[in-house]
């Protein structure tokens, strides 16, 4: 039996207009990436930013796709060539890394006849200018949160709609009762600016607010679309 070379894993996150993310994952299938999530959002950013940006306000899709990191250099760009995320209006697509994964996941994806043919490398400068900032809030605060990071250099987010579980236990740490019903705003953002936008989201719309906001931040590798 042939031993089963693994390696590390990241996730491809895409955000661009509805109706797309499904053919994005078509794209991803036929690549020989078998796990693909979709999840609906929408853009925050005014018109001016929008459209420098590509992301109009309208209903978004998100996909979220772990991928070998063998594979990305060559997804990406064809992700890029293929539904044209360097054209205003259609979108982004960046990579996070994983710490961990399910044992089940690399396996599959990283079976030789999953992985990118011999010739196809294409090598990516490493992005190192962007993270990604995620605000979780309260429903029905979006603009407050998004003045203040706009206050502090952001362009933009994209908002999902989400529901707390387990919040019995939180509610007698905190002291107050925690609405389930909230949204999560993922900025994209240059690196430089990440601490004073998470300080202006913390003063205007921290825990101790309505908003009840936590924000977080992680690091964005390679990105494509911006």
């Amino acid at each position: 039996m042939s031993e089963l070379s693994i390696e590390r894993i990241k996730l491809i996150i895409t955000i661009t207009k509805r109706g797309t993310g499904t053919k994005i994952v078509d794209y991803f299938k036929s690549k020989k990436l078998h796990y693909d999530f979709i999840c609906h959002g929408s853009g925050t950013a005014n018109s001016q930013i929008l459209d420098y940006l590509g992301l109009e306000k309208t209903q978004k899709d998100i996909v979220i796709t772990p991928v070998p990191i063998s594979k990305i250099p060559l997804v990406l760009k064809g992700v890029t060539e293929k539904f044209s995320l360097k054209s205003p209006g259609m979108g982004i697509m960046f990579t996070v890394p994983l710490s961990s994964v399910s044992s089940r996941v690399p396996q599959i994806l990283c079976k030789s006849e999953n992985m990118a043919e011999k010739g196809s490398e294409i090598t990516l400068e490493k992005n190192v200018k962007h993270e990604l900032i995620l605000v979780i809030l309260n429903r029905g605060y979006t603009d407050t949160v998004m003045n203040a990071a706009k206050g502090a250099g952001a362009s933009g987010g994209t908002i999902i709609n989400a529901r707390r579980v387990g919040f019995e236990d939180a509610e007698n740490l905190f002291g107050f009762t925690i609405q389930p019903e909230k949204e999560i705003i993922a900025i994209l953002a240059p690196k430089e600016h990440r601490d004073d936008i998470m300080k202006n989201i913390t003063e205007a719309a921290g825990i101790n607010t309505p908003c009840r906001a936590i924000v977080m931040s992680m690091q964005v590798d390679e990105i494509m679309g911006i």
